[in-house]
Formats: C-alpha cells, structure tokens, sequence
C-alpha cells in the first residue's frame, strides 16, 4: 500500500511539473502573440495613415486640375463671347 501511495505521489509531482512546463510555455506563447498583434496594429494604422493622406493629396490635386480647367474654359468662353460681339457689331455696321 506504501508502495502504491508513493508512486500515486510521484506521477502525480511529474504530471504537476509537465502540467507547470506547458502552462509556461503558454504563456510566453501568447506573450509572443500580443506583441505580434500590436505590432501589425501600429503597421496596419502607419498604412491606415498613409493611405488617408495620399487620398488627400489625390483630392487635392483633382481640385486643382478641375479650378485651372474651369479657369481655362471661362477664359476662352469670354474671348469667344468678344470675337462674336465684335463681329456682330461690324455685321450692324455694315
């Protein structure tokens, strides 16, 4: 019976220190893991980031391309509009 006692309690101290070993493991494990997962959030806000400013230099620049379109038309409209009235007023006067 002394026996049996004394080889209950050594199965059970080795079962203990693999069932300690593993949970350490574990742990570091997912130690590992948190660090893994902040770093891809920092990575994924500095993308998050860049992206957001390029869409706004993109906005930017179409902005400017569409003020300097607008500026062009009207400027060849309104020496449209002088050619026809000068022309007009040279058919009147003839």
């Amino acid at each position: 019976m002394e026996t049996l006692v004394t080889f209950g309690l050594g199965a059970g101290t080795v079962l203990i220190v693999i069932g300690v070993a593993v949970v350490s493991k574990l742990v570091r494990q997912v130690k590992e893991l948190v660090k893994c997962v902040t770093d891809m959030e920092i990575v994924i806000n500095r993308n998050e980031e860049m992206v957001n400013r390029r869409i706004d230099q993109e906005i930017n620049r179409v902005d400017d391309i569409y003020i300097r379109l607008d500026s062009a038309i009207d400027s060849r409209l309104d020496k449209m509009e002088t050619r026809l009235t000068r022309a007009n007023r040279q058919v009147l006067k003839d």
